[in-house]
Protein backbone atom coordinates (compact mmCIF):
# COMPACT_ATOMS: atom_id res chain seq x y z
CA UNK A 1 0.00 0.00 0.00
CA UNK A 2 1.43 3.51 -0.89
CA UNK A 3 1.62 6.45 1.69
CA UNK A 4 0.36 9.41 1.15
CA UNK A 5 2.34 12.67 0.73
CA UNK A 6 2.70 15.10 4.00
CA UNK A 7 0.37 17.47 3.82
CA UNK A 8 1.46 21.05 4.08
CA UNK A 9 5.20 20.16 4.43
CA UNK A 10 7.86 22.41 3.81
CA UNK A 11 11.00 22.34 1.20
CA UNK A 12 14.42 23.20 3.07
CA UNK A 13 14.11 26.80 1.00
CA UNK A 14 10.78 27.38 2.50
CA UNK A 15 12.11 26.52 6.35
CA UNK A 16 14.67 28.95 5.80
CA UNK A 17 12.30 31.70 4.10
CA UNK A 18 10.40 31.35 7.60
CA UNK A 19 13.26 31.82 9.94
CA UNK A 20 15.58 33.93 7.96
CA UNK A 21 14.76 37.09 10.56
CA UNK A 22 15.71 34.85 13.64
CA UNK A 23 18.83 34.41 15.40
CA UNK A 24 18.47 30.84 15.80
CA UNK A 25 15.61 27.63 14.93
CA UNK A 26 14.63 24.90 16.52
CA UNK A 27 15.39 21.55 15.25
CA UNK A 28 13.67 18.21 16.16
CA UNK A 29 15.23 15.29 16.23
CA UNK A 30 13.89 11.36 16.11
CA UNK A 31 16.76 8.87 16.13
CA UNK A 32 20.35 9.03 15.99
CA UNK A 33 19.90 13.04 17.56
CA UNK A 34 18.33 11.91 20.45
CA UNK A 35 21.51 12.24 22.69
CA UNK A 36 22.91 15.27 23.10
CA UNK A 37 26.75 13.90 22.50
CA UNK A 38 25.53 12.65 19.05
CA UNK A 39 23.25 15.66 18.54
CA UNK A 40 26.39 17.91 18.91
CA UNK A 41 28.50 15.69 16.40
CA UNK A 42 25.85 16.96 14.29
CA UNK A 43 25.71 20.16 15.04
CA UNK A 44 28.27 21.50 17.18
CA UNK A 45 26.96 24.76 17.68
CA UNK A 46 23.53 23.83 19.13
CA UNK A 47 21.90 25.03 22.83
CA UNK A 48 18.72 23.90 24.43
CA UNK A 49 18.66 20.24 24.21
CA UNK A 50 16.08 18.96 25.59
CA UNK A 51 13.82 15.70 25.08
CA UNK A 52 10.13 16.49 24.40
CA UNK A 53 6.92 14.21 22.57
CA UNK A 54 6.00 14.62 19.27
CA UNK A 55 2.24 13.93 19.12
CA UNK A 56 0.05 12.31 15.78
CA UNK A 57 2.87 11.22 14.24
CA UNK A 58 4.87 7.82 13.36
CA UNK A 59 8.43 7.26 13.38
CA UNK A 60 9.11 4.72 10.88
CA UNK A 61 12.05 3.47 8.84
CA UNK A 62 10.49 3.25 5.79
CA UNK A 63 12.61 4.90 2.82
CA UNK A 64 16.35 3.74 0.99
CA UNK A 65 18.98 6.49 1.54
CA UNK A 66 21.31 7.07 -1.00
CA UNK A 67 24.42 7.38 1.42
CA UNK A 68 24.07 4.18 3.10
CA UNK A 69 24.85 2.61 -0.68
CA UNK A 70 27.55 5.27 -0.89
CA UNK A 71 29.25 4.46 2.01
CA UNK A 72 28.88 0.77 1.78
CA UNK A 73 26.65 -0.32 4.40
CA UNK A 74 23.28 -1.08 2.80
CA UNK A 75 22.25 -4.41 1.98
CA UNK A 76 20.35 -4.49 -1.04
CA UNK A 77 19.90 -8.23 -1.23
CA UNK A 78 17.89 -8.39 1.19
CA UNK A 79 16.24 -4.86 1.41
CA UNK A 80 17.94 -3.88 5.32
CA UNK A 81 18.80 -0.08 2.84
CA UNK A 82 15.79 1.89 4.54
CA UNK A 83 16.68 4.91 6.98
CA UNK A 84 14.59 6.84 9.38
CA UNK A 85 11.45 9.60 8.70
CA UNK A 86 8.50 10.44 10.43
CA UNK A 87 4.64 10.47 8.80
CA UNK A 88 1.39 11.75 9.94
CA UNK A 89 -0.27 9.39 12.05
CA UNK A 90 -3.40 9.09 14.51
CA UNK A 91 -4.22 11.14 17.74
CA UNK A 92 -3.22 8.51 19.82
CA UNK A 93 0.27 7.64 18.28
CA UNK A 94 3.53 9.94 19.26
CA UNK A 95 7.06 9.32 20.44
CA UNK A 96 10.06 10.85 22.28
CA UNK A 97 12.08 13.35 19.93
CA UNK A 98 15.07 15.93 21.15
CA UNK A 99 14.91 19.50 20.52
CA UNK A 100 17.35 21.97 20.23
CA UNK A 101 18.04 24.99 18.67
CA UNK A 102 20.99 26.16 15.87
CA UNK A 103 22.31 29.33 14.20
CA UNK A 104 20.70 30.81 11.88
CA UNK A 105 23.59 30.70 10.22
CA UNK A 106 24.19 27.12 9.98
CA UNK A 107 21.00 26.11 9.23
CA UNK A 108 21.06 25.55 5.73
CA UNK A 109 23.69 23.33 5.48
CA UNK A 110 21.79 21.48 7.75
CA UNK A 111 19.29 21.21 5.81
CA UNK A 112 20.65 20.48 2.86
CA UNK A 113 22.38 17.39 4.25
CA UNK A 114 18.59 16.44 4.80
CA UNK A 115 18.36 15.84 0.62
CA UNK A 116 15.30 13.19 0.83
CA UNK A 117 13.34 15.03 3.08
CA UNK A 118 10.73 17.40 3.31
CA UNK A 119 9.85 19.28 6.87
CA UNK A 120 7.11 20.16 9.13
CA UNK A 121 6.90 22.69 11.59
CA UNK A 122 4.88 20.98 15.14
CA UNK A 123 4.36 21.60 18.12
CA UNK A 124 6.18 19.39 20.86
CA UNK A 125 4.69 18.42 24.63
CA UNK A 126 5.95 17.20 27.88
CA UNK A 127 7.24 13.97 28.61
CA UNK A 128 4.99 11.84 29.71
CA UNK A 129 7.09 11.39 33.15
CA UNK A 130 7.03 15.32 33.29
CA UNK A 131 4.99 17.25 35.98
CA UNK A 132 3.55 19.72 33.06
CA UNK A 133 0.61 19.58 31.38
CA UNK A 134 0.38 16.65 28.91
CA UNK A 135 -1.69 18.74 26.34
CA UNK A 136 0.06 21.82 26.36
CA UNK A 137 2.97 22.41 23.67
CA UNK A 138 6.59 23.45 25.80
CA UNK A 139 7.40 24.60 22.17
CA UNK A 140 7.71 23.77 18.49
CA UNK A 141 10.70 23.01 15.90
CA UNK A 142 11.23 21.29 12.44
CA UNK A 143 11.05 17.62 11.87
CA UNK A 144 12.39 15.82 8.98
CA UNK A 145 9.47 14.00 7.32
CA UNK A 146 8.95 11.67 3.98
CA UNK A 147 8.61 13.47 0.79
CA UNK A 148 7.36 12.69 -2.71
CA UNK A 149 9.82 10.77 -5.74
CA UNK A 150 8.79 13.97 -7.88
CA UNK A 151 9.66 16.18 -5.24
CA UNK A 152 13.13 14.65 -4.67
CA UNK A 153 14.15 12.69 -7.69
CA UNK A 154 12.51 15.62 -10.28
CA UNK A 155 12.80 18.97 -9.12
CA UNK A 156 15.66 18.31 -6.79
CA UNK A 157 17.25 16.27 -9.96
CA UNK A 158 18.55 13.50 -7.41
CA UNK A 159 17.08 10.36 -10.06
CA UNK A 160 20.99 9.82 -11.12
CA UNK A 161 22.26 9.88 -7.51
CA UNK A 162 19.40 6.80 -6.57
CA UNK A 163 19.15 4.85 -10.19
CA UNK A 164 22.41 3.42 -9.98
CA UNK A 165 21.53 1.97 -6.65
CA UNK A 166 17.85 1.00 -7.10
CA UNK A 167 17.69 0.18 -10.87
CA UNK A 168 19.40 -2.87 -11.07
CA UNK A 169 18.54 -3.99 -7.47
CA UNK A 170 14.90 -3.53 -7.76
CA UNK A 171 13.53 -2.84 -11.33
CA UNK A 172 12.62 0.77 -10.41
CA UNK A 173 13.89 4.15 -9.01
CA UNK A 174 11.59 5.18 -5.67
CA UNK A 175 12.91 6.81 -2.70
CA UNK A 176 9.29 7.30 -1.05
CA UNK A 177 5.79 6.42 -3.62
CA UNK A 178 7.04 2.68 -4.32
CA UNK A 179 7.99 1.87 -0.48
CA UNK A 180 4.91 0.92 0.85
CA UNK A 181 3.54 -1.16 4.08
CA UNK A 182 4.12 -4.13 1.69
CA UNK A 183 7.05 -3.33 0.40
CA UNK A 184 9.50 -5.38 2.58
CA UNK A 185 12.30 -2.79 3.34
CA UNK A 186 14.10 -2.86 6.45
CA UNK A 187 16.80 -0.58 8.19
CA UNK A 188 19.89 -0.99 6.85
CA UNK A 189 21.72 -2.55 10.08
CA UNK A 190 24.72 -0.40 10.82
CA UNK A 191 22.54 2.38 10.83
CA UNK A 192 20.19 0.82 12.98
CA UNK A 193 22.62 -0.51 15.37
CA UNK A 194 23.99 3.02 15.26
CA UNK A 195 20.44 4.70 16.25
CA UNK A 196 19.72 2.19 18.94
CA UNK A 197 23.52 2.59 20.33
CA UNK A 198 22.57 6.30 20.85
CA UNK A 199 19.16 6.14 22.32
CA UNK A 200 21.21 4.04 24.93
CA UNK A 201 23.43 6.76 25.98
CA UNK A 202 23.33 7.66 29.60
CA UNK A 203 22.58 10.94 28.88
CA UNK A 204 18.76 9.58 27.60
CA UNK A 205 16.52 9.09 29.86
CA UNK A 206 14.70 5.62 30.37
CA UNK A 207 11.53 7.12 28.32
CA UNK A 208 13.37 8.20 25.66
CA UNK A 209 15.11 4.83 25.63
CA UNK A 210 11.69 3.04 25.53
CA UNK A 211 9.97 5.34 23.35
CA UNK A 212 13.19 4.42 20.41
CA UNK A 213 12.05 0.76 20.51
CA UNK A 214 8.53 0.53 21.56
CA UNK A 215 7.31 3.91 18.85
CA UNK A 216 9.62 3.15 16.35
CA UNK A 217 8.46 0.98 13.29
CA UNK A 218 9.00 -1.32 10.34
CA UNK A 219 7.91 -0.70 7.22
CA UNK A 220 4.70 -2.85 7.73
CA UNK A 221 3.34 0.13 10.19
CA UNK A 222 2.78 -2.81 12.76
CA UNK A 223 6.20 -4.40 14.07
CA UNK A 224 7.69 -2.34 16.56
CA UNK A 225 11.44 -1.80 16.99
CA UNK A 226 11.06 -3.46 20.17
CA UNK A 227 9.70 -6.24 18.01
CA UNK A 228 12.12 -6.89 15.50
CA UNK A 229 15.44 -6.61 17.57
CA UNK A 230 14.00 -9.30 19.67
CA UNK A 231 14.44 -11.43 16.51
CA UNK A 232 17.62 -9.54 14.98
CA UNK A 233 18.85 -7.58 17.52
CA UNK A 234 22.12 -10.24 17.97
CA UNK A 235 23.00 -10.11 14.30
CA UNK A 236 22.01 -6.19 14.38
CA UNK A 237 24.42 -5.30 16.85
CA UNK A 238 26.90 -7.13 15.35
CA UNK A 239 27.11 -5.28 12.58
CA UNK A 240 29.46 -2.49 13.22
CA UNK A 241 30.82 -0.01 10.62
CA UNK A 242 33.54 -0.20 8.60
CA UNK A 243 36.77 1.44 10.27
CA UNK A 244 36.77 4.60 8.35
CA UNK A 245 33.20 4.95 9.50
CA UNK A 246 33.10 4.24 12.83
CA UNK A 247 33.29 7.65 14.50
CA UNK A 248 30.07 8.72 12.19
CA UNK A 249 28.13 5.30 13.14
CA UNK A 250 28.47 4.52 16.70
CA UNK A 251 26.09 6.16 18.76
Amino acid sequence: MKIPPVANSLTAAQVLAQVRQDPTATIIGFGSLLSPVSASHTCPSLTNFRLCRVKSFRRVFSHPASIFFDRGIALPSTKEIASLSTEPAGEDDGFVVSTFDVPNSELSGLLEREEEYNFVRIPVYPLLSSPLPKSTPVGSGYMCTRSTDFEVLTTRSLFSKYEPHLQPNYGFVSVWDEWGSDSGILPCPVYLRHCVLSSRREDVCEEGRRSFMEETFLADRVTSLERYMEVEGERIMKCAPPKELEGRYSG
